[in-house]
């Protein structure tokens, strides 16, 4: 199966609540890449910029994308067939580098109550920062298309891992094949909240929204109760 989105060159540290757009953007600026590689980070962080400025993925016009680029029309299509292309493959870029910035958080032992929180938080900064984007990420998973297969592809993957975590935390007789569903439970309920918060903007909800700590700490506590039946040591 063809990977969700093929890596990218030269890829830059992300602070933990920036946009992904500037990420790109300052990517592209990079004088090592090629001048090719440059020109396609520079449509994908325009096509996250208006994402993140509320365009809906189905209104994106080819000609704002490259103006947005500062690119000419005809300069899109040396790299994309068309907007539907472009959208999914800056989702798709968005996607594994929330993975991969997840997975390379290393405060606390495995599985420790400092991981968890130190993933969480990161996970609602990343949230808070591009709805645009995990607003496309979690419609992926709805659409009939090849986008909807790697999507799950990716999500097992990840999910794989949490639930191999979370038995070597147990040391019980279940398996990570066997622990899979809790892994997706876990992750569904810290999706849905962080939907609530950002994007649907639940004004029961408002005073958390507004408070990062607060909303990790909460969802720390949720997750390691879910998956331990109590909150583990820091360490």
């Amino acid at each position: 199966m063809t990977q969700l989105v093929q890596p990218i060159a030269g890829q830059a540290p992300m602070e933990d609540g920036e946009r992904f757009a500037d990420v790109l953007s300052r990517m592209a600026e990079r004088p090592s890449l090629r001048k090719t590689e440059r020109t396609r980070l520079r449509l994908l962080a325009a096509v996250a910029s208006r994402l993140e400025a509320g365009d809906a993925p189905g209104a994106l016009r080819v000609a704002d994308i490259a103006a947005a680029a500062g690119l000419a029309h005809g300069t899109f299509y040396r790299y994309f067939t068309d907007r539907a292309a472009a959208v999914e493959a800056a989702v798709a870029a968005f996607a594994r580098f929330q993975r991969e910035r997840l997975g390379a958080v290393q405060e606390g032992a495995p599985a420790s109550r400092a991981r968890v929180r130190a993933a969480t938080l990161l996970y609602v900064r990343l949230f808070r920062a591009n709805t645009g984007l995990m607003r496309c990420l979690m419609d992926l998973g709805r659409e009939t298309t090849a986008s909807r297969e790697r999507f799950h592809a990716l999500n097992r993957d990840w999910n794989g891992k949490v639930a191999a975590a979370i038995a070597q935390r147990r040391r019980a007789t279940e398996s990570p094949e066997e622990l899979l569903p809790t892994a997706y439970a876990l992750g569904g309920m810290v999706d849905e909240l962080l939907a609530q918060l950002y994007l649907r903007r639940d004004p029961a909800l408002a005073a958390l929204a507004s408070d990062e700590i607060a909303t990790a700490d909460l969802l720390t506590e949720l997750w390691c109760r879910g998956a331990y039946g109590v909150v583990p040591s820091e360490s």
